[in-house]
């Protein structure tokens, strides 16, 4: 190679090297200066998660202050895929400050089963719950928790709380190295019932055996004292086992419907508790007053169709000549069969809707059902058929289409009780205080608290309440199921005492036989300690006591 070639050579080597090294001078200036303030936030982003904190749900309590629902957060280690659960705290207690742990909120319930048709539940947010419109000002977000069923539901804007922020420094492997800030959530708003957990416990552990309903409420405000409905289920698996085989359970359980609470999402025949609104309605109608006296001949015959006093299916006897008084004391099947036809199928339509059938009865529940007054249009229009004097047979005795709630049934006996005032019916302490006088003679009343009283002493058909010290007024009812089968609903409704009137009772006692011989006993377990025996020490939730250990 010729010396001039060499020369260009060694020439372009030595500007290619100089830039080579202006082009690296330029870069590094452009991220040491230039780009310095975006490489060092990312290098912070890195290093720093910010973490929502999730607000607890306002606490629900009873109406003496008992803790029935509240938030509390569940500490965990990650092991891989799994958890290994460190222990629980307080919402008030949640400062973990130093301590590599993970934690969820959880729901309790300390009064499991026994409230849990009244708490309802929660669960996680669902993509479903995000597309509809938002029920509460905040916006949902897939960390959420919403109630799904009772209280939880029907005031779940109430109870959400607003999530706080927490950011926290991590080194390179992901590991906790230390909290650099925070902003505190905010506990949702809280809830006092009505119900008094201690007596809603104890009827739950009386009932559980069977498939029943019982109502206690104060008459004069509405306010629910207890409302439980068995089968029932506990709420905690939902929160502490969503995916559980236990809630699978109580999703597929088709036999006994854990899940609906029977005392307001259930229709059943009243039977003869209906009675007393036909009663009402003749009086009030001035169809009968309480000279009229009606003979019980055993069984009416109309055409192929015989209408019988059960009395007379039993036992071959009659009751003779009956007043309205004694027809509500006795339950005579043959007075109100003949007041029914004579007051009209409108007349009766018209007290029933007074008395609050046929409508929801204004509690705080998500899913009350209406029920069915039949009528001569309803027939028409549902069945395309006529309206036949057996129809109204039927309905004077509070069976064929008719249908209703337990609770419904426990506002008609709370009209009665408090002179016929209508209030709506509430499951928060205070009552729902929507009250209205429905101007009904007090005389005709009387009559029937008269006949009432009369059916809870010897001679009536509430023969487990004759020996009571405190004078009780109350209804038996047995209700056909009305599905070709035998059973009957077994019913009884009362309030107490009679004179002054301080507690309505309703129990069911679905497919149970006669009210006299299935639902009264139940109702005189109850009032004999309610009146005669009261609980003067209740004892106070125990906010030690979880769910796990509770016993």
């Amino acid at each position: 190679m010729r010396g001039e070639e060499k020369h260009w050579i060694y020439w372009l080597l030595a500007w290619g090297m100089v830039a080579s090294l202006g082009i690296l001078a330029v870069r590094v200036f452009k991220l040491a200066v230039i780009e310095h303030g975006y490489y060092s936030a990312l290098a912070r982003e890195n290093r720093i998660y910010e973490g929502v904190i999730p607000a607890g749900r306002g606490e629900i309590t009873d109406r003496k202050g008992r803790v029935v629902a509240r938030s509390v957060y569940q500490y965990f280690k990650k092991n891989g895929d799994s958890k290994i659960y460190q222990g629980s705290g307080e919402f008030e207690g949640y400062k973990f400050e130093g301590k590599d742990l993970a934690y969820e909120l959880k729901r309790q319930y300390p009064y499991a089963e026994a409230m849990g048709l009244l708490t309802g539940y929660v669960s996680m947010v669902s993509q479903a719950d995000l597309k509809e419109e938002p029920r509460c000002e905040e916006k949902l977000n897939l960390l959420d928790v919403v109630g799904r069923s009772g209280v939880e539901g029907y005031f779940d804007c109430q109870l959400r709380g607003k999530d706080g922020k927490r950011l926290i420094e991590v080194d390179a492997r992901g590991k906790y190295v230390r909290e650099l800030g925070r902003e505190e959530p905010g506990v949702g708003g809280g809830l006092q019932l009505s119900i008094d957990a201690f007596w809603q416990e104890k009827i739950y552990k009386l009932i559980e055996e069977k498939r029943a309903v019982v109502i206690l409420s104060v008459p004069k405000t509405g306010e629910i004292l207890a409302m439980v409905s068995s089968p029932s289920f506990d709420p905690n698996v939902f929160s502490y086992e969503p995916d559980s085989a236990k809630v699978e359970g109580y999703l597929k359980d088709n036999e006994n419907l854990p899940l609906l609470n029977r005392a307001v999402a259930a229709r059943y025949h009243p039977g003869s508790v209906f009675k007393i609104v036909v009663a009402m309605a003749g009086l009030e109608s001035r169809t009968i007053d309480s000279q009229t006296l009606i003979e019980d001949t055993g069984v009416i015959k109309i055409g192929d169709y015989s209408y019988n006093n059960w009395l007379w299916t039993k036992r071959g006897a009659t009751d003779g000549m009956v007043d309205v008084v004694k027809a509500l004391k006795r339950s005579n099947d043959i007075f109100f069969y003949k007041l029914g036809e004579l007051t009209g199928v409108e007349k009766i339509d018209h007290w029933a809707r007074v008395f609050g059938f046929g409508a929801r009865t204004g509690v705080e529940l998500w899913g009350e059902v209406e029920g069915i007054v039949p009528n001569e249009k309803w027939k028409m229009a549902t069945k395309g058929e006529k309206w036949y004097l057996g129809n109204t047979y039927h309905l004077a005795i509070g069976q064929g289409d008719l249908s209703v709630t337990p609770l419904q049934v426990n506002q008609m006996t709370n009209i009665v009780a408090s002179g016929g005032v209508k209030c709506e019916m509430s499951l928060i302490k205070g009552g729902s205080k929507r009250c209205k006088n429905l101007g009904i003679d007090p005389k005709n009343l009387q009559l029937v608290i008269e006949g009432m009283e009369q059916a809870c002493r010897e001679g009536g058909t509430a023969w487990p309440l004759f020996n009571f010290k405190t004078k009780l007024a109350c209804k038996t009812g047995t209700a056909e199921v009305g599905d070709g089968s035998k059973d009957t609903h077994a019913w009884l409704t009362a309030f107490a005492p009679a004179e002054d009137p301080q507690v309505s009772i309703t129990v069911l006692v679905e497919r149970g036989g006669e009210g006299s011989d299935e639902a009264a006993p139940i109702v005189g377990d109850i009032l004999k300690e309610w009146l005669e025996e009261p609980n003067t020490v209740v004892p106070r939730y125990d906010p030690t006591i979880t769910p796990k250990n509770r016993g």
